[in-house]
């Protein structure tokens, strides 16, 4: 039985890189082995904390000592001097930079967020996309629904600004019900999918009517530029919708003012229904915890944070400490508790990059702003490690959003696809020559694995002594502690003695030994160097490293 009982006693180094993975993509050798020694409720709610943006004025540039957005240099495709719009490369180093340097679950759920409301993004509003997701991380999913209906990005992508009451524009409703709320069920008659009916669409359409973009004017309780109401292009009819709504009747605007008010109705009416609130719930497992739902993971987890999430408002962020804290989230709500959950999801090109620079200590090595938000070498990042796997940062090509994140069965699997093998298999050349793999195309982000090993392996009172070697001068602790912390569940039998002997290279542990003393004393690490790469080379080219 799938258990929602919270889980008692501490992490221990698994289950805390388990948590940090799934939750966060602030994922480091040192805080798994901080978190190791905390209850799963003290662990997630210290990752519910507050925390300070890296960037509170977002993708600025600096040139000549004055902030602009664009650089000249802007490439990819972008615009050049496109004024006081960023570009979105510029968006995207941002997310990225924002992302690493979170310590808690916003930046997971901003992320979540735009699997949500996917959209590929229009320049000119993206940021303002972004900075709403931002906004709304520990607010409630009724009011996000709310929020993005008005967004500059989503009305221009979805055509709602071009919805008016002479001429309707059905796009976004469609979307709003099929993809982005409360979903089709299944079909019992042409036009009637359960949820909701074809006529349901055309009457949430004149809805909303009237609503328009402009790159002036701000939402009144986050301030962020936002779209507006125009009246007079405004259905102000009452709206009856069908019996999958209990025939609710919506009450037309009477004034601009009041076209809020009807959007707002309109936006309860849909998430009073159950299966609003089941969608997101499904959503929220799919994302954090596994891909496909069984029967009994529908009816004891599912359902009964989908009637707490629809009794508390929305308020996603009650609902995901819940699930982060259960016994099943760990996996040991029944007999085996490594067959399912732990490293059951493939990492997403954003886990594969953030939480892998995370995890090896690498800092980007570009310091002037100009060139950290847009230089050569950070579209080099872009290409590398997003755009060559599959994710291209202006959002996905459809409005499903990409297939790693929704399309059934595979889900997480997509990801790993035969376009991407050779990129996904030889991830870590990169980061160990600081170039995109075989090129000479230089990326700010390149690891000294010997470095990482004597920071996060070895101990001030080594090597010990040959029977009882102490810290890295320890082979197997060095294995162990490497796999550990790089891959979500360590190996075991012939594929363990593997990874060892990729760091022995068919030497003894005795042999390793003096090689790591002598190394300790004459600072020479050309002997223990051959075998530490060998060893991040096997495990991050290892299928294993796929999963998290």
């Amino acid at each position: 039985m799938a258990s929602l009982n919270q889980r008692s006693g501490t992490l221990g180094k698994r289950l805390a890189a388990h948590l940090l993975r799934r939750a966060t993509y602030h994922v480091t050798p040192a805080r798994i082995d901080d978190f190791a020694n905390k209850t799963a409720t003290q662990a997630v709610d210290e990752l519910f904390l507050p925390t300070t943006p890296l960037y509170p004025n977002g993708p600025l540039y600096w040139g000549n000592g004055n902030p602009i957005f664009s650089p000249t240099n802007a490439g990819q495709g972008e615009a050049d001097n496109i004024g006081s719009f960023p570009s979105n490369n510029a968006i995207a180093f941002w997310r990225i930079y924002e992302a690493s340097a979170d310590t808690s679950v916003k930046w997971k759920l901003i992320n979540w967020f735009s699997t949500l409301f996917n959209l590929y993004s229009n320049y000119r509003y993206n940021y303002y996309y972004w900075q709403m997701l931002d906004a709304m991380a520990f607010q409630d999913l009724k009011k996000l629904a709310n929020k993005m209906t008005l967004n500059n990005n989503m009305l221009t992508y979805l055509n709602n600004n071009q919805n008016n009451k002479n001429s309707p524009n059905e796009n976004y409703a469609r979307e709003f019900l099929e993809l982005f709320t409360i979903l089709k069920g299944e079909t019992i008659s042409v036009g009637n999918y359960t949820n909701y009916t074809e006529a349901d669409i055309s009457t949430a359409a004149r809805v909303l009517t009237g609503f328009k973009n402009r790159d002036s004017g701000s939402d009144g309780e986050t301030g962020i530029v936002s779209g507006y109401a125009n009246f007079n292009q405004h259905d102000t009819g009452n709206k009856t919708f069908s019996a999958a709504f209990g025939n609710t009747t919506i009450t037309g605007a009477n004034n601009a003012g009041d076209m809020y008010r009807e959007l707002g109705d309109f936006i309860t009416m849909v998430f009073d229904q159950l299966e609003t609130a089941r969608a997101y719930v499904r959503k929220m497992y799919r994302f954090f915890v596994l891909d496909n739902i069984s029967a009994e993971v529908e009816t004891d987890i599912i359902e009964p944070l989908a009637v707490q999430l629809q009794n508390n408002g929305y308020q996603h962020a009650d609902v995901l400490k819940r699930l982060l804290k259960s016994e099943h989230f760990y996996d040991e709500d029944d007999n085996d508790n490594t067959n399912e959950i732990v490293g059951g999801k493939m990492k997403s090109p954003l886990e594969m990059f953030i939480t892998s620079t995370n995890l090896l200590n690498i800092q980007n090595s570009d310091t002037d702003l100009e060139d950290l938000f847009g230089g050569n070498r950070q579209h080099n990042v872009l290409n590398e490690h997003f755009r060559n796997v599959g994710f291209d940062f202006r959002g996905p090509n459809t409005v499903e959003g990409y297939p790693g994140f929704y399309d059934p069965p595979g889900y997480s699997r997509n990801w790993f696809s035969a376009n991407y093998i050779y990129e996904r298999f030889t991830y870590g050349i990169s980061f160990r020559r600081g170039r995109r793999r075989n090129t000479s195309g230089y990326i700010p982000y390149q690891c000294d694995m010997v470095q990482w090993v004597e920071n996060n392996v070895d101990t001030p009172n080594g090597p010990g002594t040959v029977p009882a070697p102490i810290g890295a001068a320890n082979a197997t602790k060095l294995v162990d502690d490497m796999l550990t912390y790089l891959l979500s569940e360590m190996p075991t039998g012939d594929r363990y003695d593997y990874f060892e002997n990729k760091l022995l290279g068919g030497l003894s542990p005795i042999n390793w030994y003096f090689s790591w003393a002598a190394y300790l004393n004459d600072g020479d690490d050309s002997n223990v160097r051959v075998g530490i790469e060998n060893l991040y080379n096997a495990i991050m080219s290892s299928p294993e490293f796929q999963t998290f």
